[in-house]
């Protein structure tokens, strides 16, 4: 099984994904640990706007796909029976995971309903990449929707979870998530 995110930014994705790969000791892959190193190969500042650059710049010199065949390489190579996926954005990298695992591939779309809390937990991180106001916040996500139209992503999820509550209301939503997936 390989188990995927998608959501906005500051939504709780990547969270969703530590937690279950620390709870079940399960190995996990970022594309945005791809897409990082190849903007400090290319001598860039970690920016967001620099991170989008440097997508565009290797999806367009390799395809769409780049990225996600990057991926479903580690996976293969891993052996692993369960690996978790983090930075799925655009729609083509949901369809060709779905292409590479078939039902095997699980995606699972985090939400956080009101802005203003996504932007409080976005700064709580204390991520120098994220925007200094909700109004900044907004203007990101036009952005990744304009680069990524990650709302057509979403809609390809297998599964919703709300995080709009609590941490404790997150775990509790996640391990009953997970414990319902494996059974």
């Amino acid at each position: 099984m390989v188990l995927a995110a998608v959501g906005k930014n500051g939504t709780g994705k990547d969270f969703f994904l530590e937690y279950i790969a620390k709870k079940y000791d399960l190995p996990m892959v970022s594309i945005g640990d791809i897409v990082r190193e190849l903007a400090t190969n290319d001598g860039l500042e970690l920016t967001r706007d620099n991170l989008h650059k440097t997508s565009q710049k290797y999806m367009g010199l390799y395809g769409q796909t780049f990225f996600p065949e990057q991926i479903v390489k580690k996976i293969k190579d891993s052996g692993a029976p369960v690996f978790l996926v983090s930075g799925i954005r655009p729609l083509s990298d949901v369809q060709y995971l779905k292409e590479s695992f078939g039902k095997d591939f699980i995606l699972v779309d985090i939400v956080i309903s009101d802005d203003d809390v996504r932007y409080s937990r976005m700064i709580a991180r204390g991520s120098a990449r994220d925007g200094k106001s909700v109004e900044m916040l907004k203007e990101m996500d036009a952005d990744e929707e304009k680069i990524f139209h990650t709302s057509e992503t979403e809609k390809l999820a297998d599964y919703t979870i709300k995080n709009d509550g609590g941490v404790e209301d997150f775990y509790s939503a996640i391990d009953a998530f997970y414990a319902g997936l494996t059974k």
